[in-house]
């Protein structure tokens, strides 16, 4: 590993006159490995690597590999709320940088505290109230099929998303609450699900938190009212969940004619197991 001393020279040099220099600058770059982002960051504030278009291809590579490596941990563990807020964590540091330690982690409980203090008795739909009507998170309409959307940092940032990030959000601030907020895997258009008043509710959290109830889904699809209501029936694991996360961002990335970042994502699709993992007591 190479001393991250050295990384100020060769900012220094990257766009030196001479091209052997450059060149060498390059080589050095290349060699460095996977902490190339995070020592990057820590020694130059000034420097944006994302910007920079001849740096930009080695950090891309870095962070598939970093993804790569790192991507079964989160099946590790045996919690599910934390395996969903893990799988999410490295999408988004992937999107976001590397440099993002514990960024998610840090929002999630910030926005935690934010609703316990204008809620100290708060419940399920108190939350849905709190972060669809008075914080101002919604659905992104205009730019839907960004890649970003699925980022649940970014999502947290911009106070936008699409149905599935929106209700992870959800999820897994009420998980700090401890409120029982589950999802639920309704066919184009993920949705939230609570037990209120004695019966099961789905939240939609990209139309303001708008609750559904039993009688609402006979009134909107009388025909298929069975089957829908099997769908809300079921238990939506974390596996479930992260999978239609990944098929969102291949999509996403093919719309956005990004065939390096939709095949990565459909390769890593293909290739994670999303069997459940039994553990030992």
């Amino acid at each position: 590993m190479k001393n991250k001393e050295i990384l100020t020279y060769l900012i220094d040099l990257i766009d030196d006159d001479t091209r052997e220099v450059r060149d060498q600058v390059m080589k050095e770059l290349t060699n460095y490995g996977i902490s190339l982002e995070l020592d990057l960051a820590a020694v130059s504030n000034n420097f944006d690597i994302t910007e920079n278009d001849l740096i930009k291809p080695i950090i891309e590579k870095n962070r598939k590999m970093w993804l790569l490596q790192n991507w079964n941990s989160w099946q590790e563990i045996e919690d599910d709320s934390g395996k969903l807020e893990a799988a999410m964590n490295i999408i988004a540091k992937y999107q976001s940088g590397l440099h993002l330690k514990n960024e998610l982690a840090l929002q999630l409980d910030e926005l935690t505290e934010d609703f316990k203090k204008v809620y100290p008795a708060g419940n399920e739909v108190d939350l849905a109230d709190f972060l669809f009507l008075e914080s101002g998170y919604s659905g992104e309409k205009k730019n839907y099929y960004d890649p970003l959307n699925s980022n649940i940092i970014y999502v947290l940032k911009e106070k936008k998303g699409i149905p599935i990030s929106l209700a992870i959000i959800y999820m897994l601030v009420g998980n700090r609450l401890g409120f029982e907020i589950e999802g639920c895997n309704f066919p184009g258009h993920f949705l939230s699900k609570i037990e209120y008043g004695g019966k099961t509710v789905l939240v939609d959290c990209f139309n303001n938190g708008r609750r559904i109830f039993p009688a609402d889904l006979k009134n909107l699809a009388e025909d298929s009212f069975e089957a829908i209501n099997y769908i809300v029936s079921m238990n939506t694991s974390a596996l479930v969940i992260v999978r239609r996360v990944l098929n969102n961002i291949v999509n996403a990335y093919k719309y956005e004619k990004d065939a390096e970042n939709s095949s990565f994502f459909e390769e890593l699709l293909k290739n994670t197991s999303w069997e459940t993992k039994t553990f030992s007591a």
